[in-house]
């Protein structure tokens, strides 16, 4: 596997997931995904069945098993060995018909069944240092009119706003415009403003299909979920559509 230099240092962030810890992840993510994100970007991509895929960082797999699982040719990339051997396990246990692929996503090669109908990056973009050379992969992994969906932390969910939410009952944002780096558990993301991310794409062509700030689709769901996902936006969802643009 080819590897971005500058992606270097992070590469072995995943490593010392355990095998429960990865599990846990099945069948739809945490609550974050479960209720928030994987709803928002299944609407906007629309009917799975017969579509070709790319779920661009896919970690131990539960997207891409969701999109197969709905009739979706699904191809899977990521960088991480522990996390896609979960995932390739996965997939001999009870097969979706879902290839994966070892590949740092700001150098990801060629792909057998590009061009994409879609190309999902959830969760990604913000764990990645060259984070260009990666959003233009994507890009180019897309049809003429293939939808790119990609998620981030919403800029109101700074460091540490559950705690001072259920604490003071509103979250605090000290820097927004500057990048800095968040040291998680497992590795780090890069805060980036969200101008940096629309322009980007904008500059290379792609349009703006619609952005989204996720909350639960029904009320029924408020006994299930953190208080705090009603109120402040924990996330937002950017789908994107490729025409003709120039090659950087």
């Amino acid at each position: 596997m080819e590897i971005s230099p500058l992606n270097a240092s992070n590469m072995g962030a995943y490593q010392d997931f355990g095998e429960d810890s990865l599990r846990a992840w099945d069948p739809e993510g945490d609550d974050g995904r479960k209720y928030l994100l994987n709803p928002t970007i299944l609407r906007m991509l629309g009917a799975p069945e017969g579509r070709r895929l790319l779920d661009a960082g896919c970690g131990q797999g539960y997207l891409s098993r969701m999109f197969a699982s709905r009739g979706a040719v699904v191809t899977g990339v990521d960088p991480s060995s522990r996390l896609l051997g979960y995932a390739i396990q996965s997939e001999a246990e009870h097969p979706l018909g879902i290839r994966y692929f070892q590949r740092d996503l700001s150098r990801l090669g060629i792909l057998e069944d590009a061009p994409f109908d879609a190309v999902i990056a959830n969760m990604v973009l913000l764990d990645i240092s060259d984070w260009k050379a990666a959003m233009e992969n994507c890009f180019s992994a897309l049809r003429e009119g293939g939808r790119l969906i990609y998620s981030l932390y919403h800029p109101c969910w700074a460091p540490n706003a559950s705690e001072t939410w259920s604490s003071k009952r509103h979250v605090e944002i000290n820097e927004y415009l500057q990048p800095y780096e968040v040291q998680n558990k497992h590795g780090v993301n890069f805060h980036r403003p969200l101008s940096a991310y629309l322009n980007f794409a904008l500059s290379s062509g792609l349009q703006i299909v619609e952005i989204a700030e996720p909350l639960p689709e029904h009320d029924e769901l408020r006994a299930e979920t953190d208080d705090i996902m009603w109120h402040v936006p924990n996330f937002i969802v950017v789908c994107l559509r490729a025409g003709h643009r120039q090659r950087k």
